[in-house]
């Protein structure tokens, strides 16, 4: 992240902490926080130089951070055996937790904490000492910290290999002079970051992230495991993070090399659950605006004010497919909406599809193709199949394969709709504002017939002139075509 950093004039008085911790026994007693403000500026340069003066490498620390009020407690020396000390001390992978060398009611509390990670070690390596081999410890932990004139962060990470349990994360982050702690918008005021931008720096990071590891890892995937792609589980993890975050957290911290990171759980592939990661974020003062650019283009194209807070999104139907002849139709159609709004980038896929009876292949359970732009470019996208009850109601049953993916943006869906029983029913949220609903045909003309919020696009282009037969995206066909049957 390329950091606009607006420092705020500190105390004299902070001067004399950084340089109590740098001994690394104890922090003097914070003075009066009322220090003349005036002779606060008078020596701001100089409290600056003093600053950087005083921080230094903390050995033991990921490599890079520097600090004054923090030490490694270098805990293999109470418990490792000589012969598993040099890999304990090594930098990577080895055993490392810190003391906060602040005297403070606030990092008294956080080195108790610490306190009890360093016995959750010691037990974990009196357990299974007698299972190591090739002077594998199987138990690590890391920290790295970032300091300034104004803020102390830390972050420490646990693994237990021995248990395969998922990392540990704990995240500690201090006012200077005064060692409180502070929260996640106190954190990033310091970085110039007001409260309201911190939500859209997390979807805007998470997001990307999604997207690079799909790319990286998914980008040839032709059959129907596409499903298990990173950018299938978008939208799950953006409604879990709009359901559970507060700015009141302290989920973010500040790395060694004075980049925020984002301590939050994702899901890794469908039924693996909830696992905690890190994500860096950063933050792109020409691109602030939470609407997507295909929403926008689309709705100055069609005469439809982009801040109308009662539209949800463009739906543009494209056609039905139920084998390989029908199903370049719909994709050609697509394709000519790519090559203008998104460069040619396929859009994202909810594709309803149920176990068949011999084996596991799943099947297509929807023949009805269209797009949904919403309206905002992190808005989640969910389908959840729909099933008429005895007593003629629609209901929502069961999919492994819809209920546990949810994509994030523009998106792709195939299932059925009617003027009798669509057996699908689209979600779009962002944030706090979710909207249901399911498309249906008009048994007049076949036309789609959709909610008031959400609007039709199919007028926005001349689709007759620029169709062009063979021409759609080979991917998303061979990956439909797979789940038709075929590939």
């Amino acid at each position: 992240m390329k950091r606009n950093f607006k420092f705020l004039i500190i105390c004299m008085v902070a001067m004399v902490l950084l340089a109590g911790c740098k001994n690394g026994n104890s922090s003097p007693k914070v003075e009066n926080k009322n220090t003349n403000a005036n002779s606060a500026v008078e020596n701001s340069k100089e409290q600056t130089s003093k600053v950087k003066e005083n921080l230094k490498l903390v050995d033991g620390a990921v490599i890079s951070s520097m600090s004054s009020c923090v030490e490694d407690r270098e805990i293999w020396k109470d418990f490792v055996d000589e012969k598993y000390i040099d890999f304990a001390k090594r930098d990577d992978y080895g055993i490392h937790l810190p003391r906060i060398l602040l005297d403070s009611k606030d990092a008294k509390a956080a080195n108790d904490e610490i306190d009890g990670l360093v016995k959750v070690i010691k037990d974990l390596y009196a357990t299974h000492k007698k299972d190591m081999e090739d002077f594998e410890i199987g138990i690590y932990s890391s920290f790295s910290v970032y300091q300034d004139e104004n803020v102390l962060s830390v972050m420490v990470e646990v693994s237990n290999i021995w248990e395969g349990e998922f990392p540990i994360y704990g995240v500690y982050n201090f006012s200077l002079p005064d060692g409180k702690f502070i929260n996640d918008e106190e954190l990033m005021k310091n970085f110039g970051t007001d409260k309201e931008e911190i939500l859209g720096m997390i979807e805007n990071g998470l997001s990307e992230e999604q997207s690079r590891e799909t790319n990286l890892y998914y980008r040839d995937v032709t059959d129907s495991s596409y499903i298990y792609n990173p950018s299938n589980y978008t939208g799950k993890i953006l409604n879990d993070i709009w359901d559970s975050y507060d700015y009141k957290n302290s989920q973010i911290f500040i790395d060694e090399m004075g980049t925020p990171n984002f301590v939050f759980f994702e899901y890794s592939t469908m039924g693996m659950g909830l696992i905690p990661t890190t994500l860096k974020l950063k933050i792109d003062r020409f691109d602030r605006s939470e609407i997507s650019d295909e929403y926008l283009r689309m709705a100055r194209r069609l005469g439809v004010d982009p801040k109308d807070n009662k539209y949800k999104a463009f739906v543009i139907y494209l056609g039905s497919a139920y084998d390989e002849a029908t199903l370049k139709a719909p994709l050609e159609k697509l394709f000519v909406w790519t090559s203008i709004f998104t460069n040619y980038e396929d859009p994202q896929m909810l594709i309803s599809m149920k176990d068949g009876e011999v084996g596991d292949r799943p099947y297509l359970n929807g023949e009805e193709c269209y797009l949904v732009i919403p309206k905002y470019k992190n808005a989640s996208v969910s389908l959840k199949e729909l099933e008429l009850s005895e007593d003629g109601k629609l209901k929502e049953v069961e999919n492994i394969y819809l209920d546990a993916i949810s994509s994030s943006g523009t998106t792709f869906i195939m299932q059925n709709i009617s003027d009798i029983a669509p057996n699908g029913k689209i979600t779009i949220r962002y944030r706090d504002d979710t909207f249901e609903f399911s498309p249906s045909t008009s048994l007049k003309d076949g036309s789609l017939m959709l909610p008031d919020e959400i609007k039709d696009g199919e007028d926005i282009l001349d689709w007759n002139s620029l169709v062009n037969k063979e021409t759609y995206s080979q991917m998303m066909f061979d990956r439909i075509m797979s789940i038709m049957g075929v590939g």
